[in-house]
């Protein structure tokens, strides 16, 4: 996936902020990604801090469009961080408590019925707070059941597609 698309779909989810954007750009121009677009030329040249956000996003769409790739919408930037997620918790970077703070308020629709599933597991916790609060056993059977399927949705024949979508 483009690494450019992949700028977008984190800025979209939060993982980038409007400051961080110029950085990022440039990093994207180091090894050569969209030297063909001037806005994100442009983007790479500013300096982030006290800069207007809807400048630098603005910048960024424009960039997009320059490179002929599109704005990431909502759906697929919750299935991007659903993924990206279940590939972190599947690899034990991080735990299910984090996987729940990351994937509890995503909301919205998913694509598959792995994906589904694993929105389902993690929606049966009424908050990210209420994890501490639930009996030992009744949480285990669930940290099983929210790794399980995790590790589902990283054998979907979609997800070396999704968990490619990011630069950690």
């Amino acid at each position: 996936m483009n690494d450019a698309f992949t700028l977008a779909w984190q800025y979209t989810a939060g993982l980038v902020h409007p400051e961080g954007l110029p950085m990022a750009a440039a990093e994207l121009l180091a090894p050569g990604v969209g030297e063909e677009s001037p806005a994100l030329c442009e983007l790479a040249g500013r300096r982030g801090r006290g800069e207007s956000s809807a400048e630098l996003t603005e910048l960024l769409w424009q960039a997009m469009a320059e490179l002929g790739l599109p704005v990431p919408d909502g759906d697929f930037v919750r299935r991007c961080v659903l993924h990206r997620t279940a590939a972190r918790l599947t690899s034990g970077e991080i735990t299910p408590e984090e996987a729940v703070v990351r994937l509890w308020h995503l909301g919205g629709s998913t694509a598959t019925a792995v994906e589904e599933r694993l929105a389902e597991v993690v929606g049966r916790i009424c908050c990210p707070d209420c994890l501490d609060d639930r009996e030992p056993g009744s949480q285990h059977d669930w940290e099983r059941e929210l790794r399980a399927a995790a590790v589902a949705v990283t054998a979907e024949p979609d997800h070396e597609l999704t968990a490619s979508w990011h630069r950690d």
